[in-house]
């Protein structure tokens, strides 16, 4: 009786703590979620998000983006330090630890016209909170918030026209996307007994995961288009001015396979992910206006050419389909294959035509670790993760009747703190990528330096007593 009561003392407590992380990861998840949203709307500044819903964003957490934003078919580690892969759900089956992942980034762009003049622009981001823990021991869950998509721009174009004179043109656009995200991952390998002279095929459906990751998807873009004609008073200004409040439920399907190879010394890994279609609410604002100046420079409104309030309608995110693939070899080094693609032709944005394109994107990216066991105190550097990748997108984003191409590079490192039963890994890494082509009008040089820290611990285990 004394051991059980002992037992039990020792269970409430380790609960209580439990309870209590989760009332800090609450308070940190509320502070994190509204310093989010102040810095979202800064995290572009590309001329290129006017079209569609702007700059689709990465869904992938710091350490990812060290490898180009990889992971389809990277297993999840299950020993410390462990990290969370949200690219593909079913990942979440082999969680063992609580995990912790918080990002951020310095955004810098440098947009270049035909005349090479160029203009330069930075802000500093919050782009990432997940939490994830082990379910049972075939099964994890996850949740957490990333940014979807970015919208953010100011373009003059000058023009100038007989009997008219110049006319100057200004669209300004801001806002974006946010995706509130729960993700569970299962494998179905219990429910097979062991038995090493399995065939490939057998292995390959044993070692399966399944995974589901539902995401709720919120936010504004608001548009604006302003023509002046500053040298002609014969014409009135105009303005179009339009906010689209967006929200709704979408979701994601997984699964991934690995296969040992070489005596269990090196793996093989498959992945593979689907976007289901899905409708999002659209709640759609939009006045149309001509205006002209007092003798003050007062601006006051001609006439009112079209004005809608609350008018509804939709926004169809299309299918997107990855495959991705993973060889480890000797818990060491490993590469990482992903390719994706998206039917953005069945896009559609309330009922306005908006420019876009299908699109592909394959990402490669590894790492390598020389000995995550190693203990000794002079081997620090041996346990540090260093990651690389590289990157192409052929774009959805139509810009002069063509795609708008992105080419990515990146790499970073992983630093492991922490002893004992507290591990974590602080990650740095760095983005260069070029968006746009040489004869486009525009074109876009843009540099992340990304930070990260992830938390490992273990919540909700019952500690027993001899």
């Amino acid at each position: 009786m004394g051991l059980m009561k002992f037992w039990n003392i020792k269970l409430e407590d380790n609960c209580n703590q439990c309870f209590a992380k989760i009332k800090k990861v609450i308070l940190l998840c509320y502070l994190f979620g509204n310093t989010f949203f102040v810095f979202a709307q800064f995290n572009t500044f590309s001329p290129f998000s006017r079209y569609g819903i702007g700059d689709i964003q990465e869904n992938t957490l710091a350490y990812q983006k060290a490898m180009n934003n990889v992971g389809i078919a990277q297993l999840t580690d299950t020993t410390a330090p462990a990290f969370i892969n949200i690219s593909n759900p079913a990942t979440l089956s082999s969680l063992r630890l609580t995990i912790l992942d918080a990002g951020a980034n310095y955004y810098h762009t440098q947009i270049i016209n035909q005349q090479n003049y160029k203009v330069i622009q930075k802000s500093v981001n919050f782009n990432s909170l997940a939490i994830a823990f082990p379910v049972k021991k075939h099964s994890g869950f996850c949740f957490g918030i990333l940014p979807y998509s970015f919208v953010g721009y100011k373009i003059n174009q000058n023009e100038y026209i007989n009997n008219i004179g110049n006319i100057n043109y200004v669209y300004d656009g801001s806002g974006g996307l946010n995706k509130v995200f729960a993700a569970y991952g299962f494998s179905i390998s219990k429910y097979f007994r062991s038995d090493s002279s399995q065939g490939i095929i057998k292995t390959l459906i044993k070692n399966s995961s399944f995974g589901i990751n539902a995401h709720y998807l919120f936010g504004e873009l608001a548009q604006t288009a302003v023509v002046n004609y500053p040298s002609n008073i014969t014409y009135y200004h105009f303005v179009n001015d339009r906010r689209y409040r967006i929200n709704g439920v979408s979701a994601d399907l997984g699964w991934q396979t690995f296969l040992n190879l070489k005596d269990n010394k090196s793996l093989l890994a498959l992945g593979w992910t689907m976007s289901v279609p899905s409708q999002l609410k659209v709640i759609n604002d939009y006045i149309a206006y001509n205006f002209s100046y007092t003798y003050f420079g007062e601006k006051y409104i001609v006439d009112t050419l079209l004005y809608s309030e609350n008018e509804a309608g939709k926004l169809k995110l299309p299918l997107s389909t990855a495959l991705g693939l993973s060889y480890i070899v000797n818990n060491q080094w490993g590469i990482n294959i992903d390719g994706r693609y998206t039917d953005w032709k069945k896009f559609q944005l309330a009922n306005d035509k908006v420019s876009v394109k299908n699109n592909f994107e394959i990402n490669i990216g590894g790492y390598v670790q020389p000995d995550r066991f190693s203990m000794s105190k002079g081997d620090y550097w041996k346990k540090v993760i260093y990651r690389a990748g590289i990157g192409y997108n052929s774009g959805y984003q139509e810009y002069q009747g063509k795609a708008v191409p992105l080419y990515s590079f990146s790499a970073g490192v992983s630093l492991p703190v922490g002893l004992y039963r507290a591990f974590s890994a602080l990650h740095i890494s760095a983005q260069y990528a070029i968006k746009g082509q040489k004869n486009f009008i525009l074109r876009e040089n843009i540099l992340k330096i990304n930070i990260g820290i992830t938390l490992n611990d273990r919540w909700f285990v019952k500690y027993k007593y001899d």
